[in-house]
This record gives C-alpha cells, structure tokens and sequence, in this order.
C-alpha cells in the first residue's frame, strides 16, 4: 500500500524552479503540486520514486539511500537527477513560465 505524504514543491527548491510569482493567488501552486503529484505517481520508475521519498520526503542522505535500497551514491544521484529532469519536463508542458 503507497503512502500518501504532504508534498511540497518547495521540497525540490531550484532545481525545478517553481518559484511563486508575485501575482500568484496560490491557485497556481495548488496546480503544480497535483501535477508533480501525478508526474511522480505516473512517469517515474519505481526505483526513482523510491529515491525521491527517501531523499526528499523521509530527509535521507544520498548515502542511507543507497544503502536501503542497495545501490551505489552515484547510482541513487543519477536517480535522482532523471527523476527531477523528467518531473520538469512534465510540470512543465502544463506551465509554460517553467520553461
């Protein structure tokens, strides 16, 4: 069974630049969060979903990661890195001022 968790674009700070604007009424927000919600539950790897939660979500280093999931460092950052290139690219085609 997945657990459900609070998730937060602020989770990823620049690295997806999601910055709120100043006219930004938090609807815009409220948006990007089910689409990273989405693009997480529906385009990544099982293996790239693991590593966000851990890292990310359960504020592991990318050493404890490798060694729960049984992987190298460098393998959990490659992950890592696919994973919020292709979480940009997603959140992205449904917010062009990401791009």
């Amino acid at each position: 069974m997945r657990r459900k968790s609070n998730l937060s674009l602020d989770l990823f700070g620049d690295r997806l630049n999601v910055g709120r604007e100043e006219n930004d009424d938090g609807r815009e927000h409220l948006r990007m969060r089910g689409a990273l919600r989405r693009a997480m539950e529906g385009e990544l790897t099982e293996r790239q979903r693991d590593c966000l939660r851990l890292r990310y979500f359960e504020q592991k280093s990318v050493q404890e990661v490798a060694e729960i999931i049984g992987v190298t460092p460098p393998t959990v950052s490659k992950h890592l890195k696919k994973a919020r290139e292709r979480l940009r690219r997603v959140v992205g085609y449904s917010f062009s001022r990401l791009n």
